[in-house]
């Protein structure tokens, strides 16, 4: 690295170190420093900046915010599922780069960010959810920034994203569960198999979309849940489950029986098409030959067509995963256990969502064990 000074006026000198080329646009770069004083106290910091730079404590980068996100996204897009990949470049391009995309990496600070998302909350309306996964996307790229020496601290560190406000999960109940059945297998009998098998599992829309043949074990009485199926604007894509974890849950016969319904279904749909369904098919399928999973965006809009039909207005598809969770848990089955039916991460993520109902659980056995030795007692 090699310096330069020169005095611009009087007591008034001009810095200047070679900083290597720009890492963006391969130009050579060159830091300059004002400095009011001495020639003596000009080379001080002159020998300063030096050292700085070559330590690589000096960014040699004019980069944009957008040229940050840009190869940022080459460097983990292949790690991001395509739906997290879909969701961030939606939230870049609507939210995040009309505001910061243009502007020079360095000069953005903690506090032009909380401006941003205090007006994506306060003016866009955007739900704070939605503006951590704001933060959480710019966060990401400026500690890359960092790791590539393109700056020295990340302004989004000590930005304030929105808190979440927690909201109560609030399952439907025994009774409307089965009316919305009913009414399925009447008006729409394979959406009925399919919410069956939800409710039975615990699965998720897009894990029950994907599931295939090979999936069912019927003489272990068991359920591989491996895939999950996903919207995207250029049709519906296949990846792992939320977690990318597989899991296995276990299957009462009367499950069994609606899997059974369903394959007789698909291979007599088949039969007619001349075509074959083999182990590779998908359960839930658009074509005879099941090759072609249903999507979870057209799955909720039948539920959505069946619940507004009986005055369900606001009960979502994914309350019923909410619903068997819950039955589960009052029932006394082991929160683990729960959880591995679920394909939460951890139990904790299941008692972090479910604890009001744990709590009503743990009520119910201190009155059990209260009976107990109440009993006792009366019989000493």
């Amino acid at each position: 690295m090699r310096g330069g000074l020169r005095e611009k006026s009087p007591n008034v000198w001009e810095v200047r170190v070679e900083a290597g080329r720009d890492p963006v646009t391969g130009r050579r770069r060159q830091i300059s420093r004002t400095v009011r004083g001495t020639k003596r106290e000009a080379q001080r910091v002159l020998n300063a900046l030096v050292v700085d730079a070559d330590l690589g404590q000096v960014s040699g980068t004019k980069a944009t915010f957008d040229q940050l996100i840009s190869q940022w996204l080459e460097l983990v897009g292949n790690d991001l599922s395509p739906t997290t990949l879909h969701r961030y470049r939606n939230l870049l391009k609507n939210r995040i780069l009309p505001a910061l995309g243009q502007r020079s990496i360095h000069e953005i600070r903690t506090q032009d960010l909380d401006r941003l998302y205090r007006g994506l909350i306060t003016e866009v309306g955007l739900a704070p959810a939605t503006v951590r996964q704001a933060h959480a996307i710019i966060r990401r790229a400026f500690r890359q920034a960092v790791l590539w020496g393109w700056i020295q601290t990340n302004p989004a560190v000590n930005a304030t994203s929105p808190r979440l406000t927690k909201s109560d999960v609030s399952p439907p109940d025994v009774a409307q569960v089965a009316q919305l059945l009913e009414q399925a297998s009447r008006k729409d009998p394979e959406l009925a198999r399919f919410l069956h098998v939800a409710v039975a599992t615990g699965a998720r829309r897009g894990e029950v979309c994907a599931l295939r043949w090979r999936n069912l074990e019927t003489r272990l009485m068991t359920l591989s849940i491996e895939r999950s199926i996903t919207d995207l604007p250029g049709g519906p894509a296949e990846k792992g489950t939320k977690t990318h974890a597989s899991r296995r849950v276990a299957l009462d016969e009367g499950t069994l029986l609606v899997f059974e319904e369903q394959r007789k279904n698909a291979f007599v749909r088949a039969e007619r098409a001349g075509v074959a369904i083999s182990q590779d098919s998908y359960v839930f399928s658009r074509d005879p030959d099941g090759l072609a999973p249903w999507v979870p965006g057209s799955v909720t809009k039948r539920f959505q067509m069946l619940r507004d039909a009986l005055g369900y207005d606001n009960m979502r598809l994914h309350d019923l995963r909410h619903f068997t969770a819950t039955r589960l848990i009052a029932a006394g089955v082991p929160v683990r256990t729960v959880s591995g039916r679920l394909g939460h991460a951890n139990p904790s993520t299941t008692l972090a969502v479910y604890a009001h109902f744990v709590e009503a659980s743990d009520q119910a056995a201190a009155s059990v064990m209260g009976d107990i030795l109440s009993r006792s007692t009366v019989t000493e």
